[in-house]
């Protein structure tokens, strides 16, 4: 059976993958009718079907942004990153799968993963840190075992977490955060990056993972390739690296 999917669930495919026309969304909601190995069928308007990849059917479409203040870069260098993939997924998605939030403290992103986190399977996150820690403007240092709490004080889980902050990539913060209670995986670079490489690497995934259809991983490596620079970022699933 093509991965855990069931006949009669309700999915999201990308609209390039089945033969419809992009609208507000780039993606069409709709029941898989019969699984095929790796593939699955699905219906189509007028009562037709399709054959496609299980790879590219989504149960979950959503993505949470949180653009991470810390008072002294936020107008030169966040805000404009921000506002890059802001725009960028909103060429992608649906409005309403898609929460944007300018915090500047841990507390605040808590709360909001805590009220919202279930309707978005990604989480992009854009800030500064350290090989051991994310930066936050009220409380400074938040090191990975605090950092790693935010998926364990709910019930729902996040696909991939993609760090846009410097060196959050390495093994000390990355490792245990996807090895943590609802994460599933994370993407981050090892070294310092500059906000347009980021703005394009984001753009690139989401790309090759939502509107191609590709895995993570897969989708991650194509990224990686296709621009420069982009070899800073690593890719971490239950505490092993590529």
């Amino acid at each position: 059976m093509a991965r855990d999917l069931q006949i009669g669930e309700n999915v999201w495919v990308p609209r390039s993958r089945v033969g419809l026309d992009q609208t507000s969304s780039s993606f069409f909601y709709t029941e898989i009718l019969e699984t095929v190995d790796r593939s699955v069928i699905v219906g189509l308007p007028n009562g037709k079907v399709k054959l496609v990849a299980s790879s590219c059917v989504l149960r979950h479409l959503g993505v949470m942004i949180a653009r991470i203040g810390d008072f002294r870069t936020e107008i030169d260098l966040l805000d404009p990153l921000a506002k890059s993939i802001l725009q960028y997924f909103r060429l992608l998605l649906s409005d309403d799968q898609i929460l944007y939030a300018g915090i500047r403290s841990f507390k605040e992103l808590k709360i909001l993963w805590e009220s919202s986190g279930a309707a978005y399977p990604y989480l992009v996150l854009i800030g500064h840190g350290s090989s051991n820690s994310m930066h936050f403007g009220v409380e400074g240092a938040v090191d990975a075992t605090e950092f790693s709490s935010l998926f364990g004080s709910t019930d729902h889980f996040v696909s991939c977490v993609l760090s846009l902050c410097c060196k959050t990539g390495r093994a000390d913060f990355a490792k245990p955060l996807s090895k943590s209670s609802g994460c599933r995986s994370v993407i981050a670079p090892q070294k310092s990056i500059h906000g347009a490489l980021a703005s394009q690497f984001t753009q690139l995934f989401f790309t090759h993972h939502l509107l191609d259809g590709l895995t993570k991983k897969v989708a991650y490596t194509r990224a990686k390739k296709e621009i420069s620079g982009s070899g800073t970022f690593k890719y971490w699933e239950n505490g092993e690296s590529s």
